[in-house]
């Protein structure tokens, strides 16, 4: 059984000159990245005398960066009725470069049938030829496409419907599948190994008493009551001046003399 492809990307001078040194070494994430021998020659021959401004500047901005960047050249090439010029029709050297690039890219793919081979390009042209070559291994993408995988992981849908195409040819199945029935992992343990839920405990109430809900409601409005009486008989007091009267204690009863009596001696 073949493995999944691994992903090698091929960069036309359009992909580069629309980014930076720094993101491109963003692009290794997403895969070995490969400049085709057609646009490096072309860089070396134009470092000083290019009359496409950018091109000059990309191929100093290359030759520094290319050293370090564990980039590489490949002079593969092959020859499609897709990437053929038609009769009579005038190309300048930018589009005569993209062509090459193309070539180099289907070339690629036909030399290593294990691998995913994605061109990276700005050129929707080029993008629409690739379209019409039927290889199950080989894919254009843009360069803001690239952007997002390489920062993201998420591969653009070119990408992904070129791998569901890969794994039918080859018979791959998706992992966790087993001859031709498709399977699942789990993302939730087996009841088996699940721990078992906790019982909730029981509160005995056998000694506690049960009480009416309306009987505190009811003590609640006789205390009110009472205290509203205690106030009103106090206001009752005040208003007719016996309040002193209301606090003073009770006078104490005065003790009874009894008379003395005189007994005359009778002579």
């Amino acid at each position: 059984m073949v493995a999944l492809p691994s992903m090698m990307l091929v960069f036309d001078i359009s992909a580069l000159s629309a980014t930076t040194p720094s993101e491109w070494r963003e692009f290794s994430r997403a895969g070995s990245c490969y400049l085709p021998q057609v646009v490096y020659e072309e860089m070396k021959l134009k470092f000083d005398r290019s009359p496409d401004p950018d091109l000059e500047r990309i191929a100093k901005a290359f030759t520094r960066f290319y050293p370090t960047s564990g980039w590489r050249i490949t002079d593969a090439s092959g020859h499609h009725a897709a990437l053929k010029v038609g009769s009579g029709q005038a190309l300048t050297q930018r589009s005569r470069i993209s062509l090459a690039v193309g070539r180099c890219a289907y070339g690629l793919a036909e030399a290593t049938p294990g691998s995913m081979v994605v061109l990276v390009t700005k050129d929707r042209g080029l993008l629409q030829r690739l379209y019409e070559i039927p290889e199950v291994n080989l894919c254009g993408i843009t360069v803001e496409s690239l952007l997002q995988w390489s920062r993201t992981g998420q591969r653009p849908i070119p990408v992904s419907q070129k791998l569901q195409q890969f794994r039918a040819t080859y018979g791959i199945q998706p992992t966790g599948t087993t001859g031709t029935s498709q399977t699942y992992q789990r993302t939730t343990p087996n009841r088996s190994n699940a721990p078992a839920p906790a019982k909730p405990e029981r509160v005995r109430r056998r000694d506690v008493a049960l009480t009416p809900d309306w009987l505190p409601d009811l003590v609640s409005l006789l205390l009110a009551a009472a205290g509203l009486a205690i106030a009103g008989y106090l206001i009752w007091l005040v208003l007719n001046g016996d309040i002193q009267k209301f606090f003073q204690p009770p006078a104490s009863q005065p003790q009874s003399v009894q008379p003395s009596l005189t007994v005359d001696k009778l002579s």
